[in-house]
C-alpha cells in the first residue's frame, strides 16, 4: 500500500524579519544577484547596499524593509535552486503562503505575477504605509521570546510611563513567542527599553500604521 506524501509548504516571512547583512550570499549566485539589479531599476536606489551594509535605521524603515524582504526572500529561492537538489525541492512545493507582506512574495513564487510586477506593488505598499505611519506618528515593535501574558505585562509597564496618546497594546498575535505591539512612538520606545528586563530575545522597531488590531490572513497558492 502506498503511503500518502506529506505536503511541502513554502512559508514567507514579513516585515520585521530584516537584518543588516541579509543578501550577502546573493552576490555568489548570478540569478539571485540579478534580482537585486532589477530591483535597483524599479526602486531607484541600491537595495543590496542597504541590505548588506545598512544602516539599520534605514533598513528598518517601512519604505525600505518591505521591498528588501520581498527581494531577499526570492533571492533565497535562487540560492536554493543553485544547490544540489534545490530545484527538486522547489518543484516539490505544494503550497505557498505568507504573512502580510509575505503574501506578495508567496504569490510571486507561485507564478501569480512576475517578480517585477510584485516588486512594483510592494514599492507602492511600502510607500503608502510609510506615509500613513508618518502622519499617525505611530510605531510598531516585534517582541520575540515571550508568551502573550508576558508581552501584555510589558505593555502595561510601558503604559505607566507615557500619556494616553502614546499608550501601546498587542496589535498582532503573529505566532507563539512572536507578537507585534503598536502605539505611540514614546510608548514603543518604553517597550523596547524594558524588553530586556522581561527577557525578550529581540525587538525590531518599524514605523507602521498604528491601529488597535492588525490582522493579516495568509494567502495560499497551489
Amino acid at each position: 500500500m502506498m503511503m500518502a506524501r506529506s505536503l511541502l509548504l513554502f512559508y514567507v516571512l514579513s516585515q520585521g524579519a530584516q537584518a543588516v547583512g541579509m543578501g550577502k550570499e546573493a552576490q555568489s549566485v548570478p540569478a539571485a544577484a540579478e534580482l537585486y539589479k532589477k530591483a535597483n531599476d524599479i526602486l531607484g536606489f541600491d537595495l543590496l547596499e542597504i541590505c548588506t551594509n545598512g544602516p539599520k535605521e534605514k533598513l528598518d524603515s517601512t519604505i525600505i524593509s518591505q521591498p528588501a524582504i520581498y527581494v531577499t526572500s526570492l533571492a533565497a529561492v535562487e540560492l536554493l535552486r543553485a544547490r544540489d537538489g534545490g530545484q527538486q525541492i522547489i518543484d516539490s512545493v505544494d503550497v505557498t503562503c505568507g504573512l502580510s507582506l509575505g503574501e506578495y512574495t508567496a504569490l510571486a513564487f507561485a507564478g501569480a505575477f512576475s517578480f517585477e510586477d510584485g516588486l512594483k506593488l510592494v514599492k507602492l505598499r511600502g510607500a503608502a504605509m510609510q506615509e500613513a505611519a508618518d502622519a499617525a506618528k505611530g510605531a510598531m515593535v516585534s517582541i520575540i521570546g515571550l508568551d502573550s501574558d508576558k508581552v501584555q505585562q510589558l505593555c502595561d509597564a510601558a503604559n505607566q510611563e507615557v500619556d494616553e496618546d502614546n499608550k501601546v497594546q498587542i496589535a498582532n498575535y503573529l505566532c507563539p513567542g512572536n507578537y507585534a505591539v503598536s502605539g505611540g512612538v514614546k510608548g514603543i520606545e518604553a517597550v523596547e527599553a524594558k524588553a530586556k528586563s522581561f527577557k525578550a530575545r529581540m525587538t525590531v522597531i518599524s514605523s507602521f500604521i498604528c491601529i488597535p488590531i492588525q490582522c493579516h490572513p495568509c494567502t495560499s497558492s497551489n
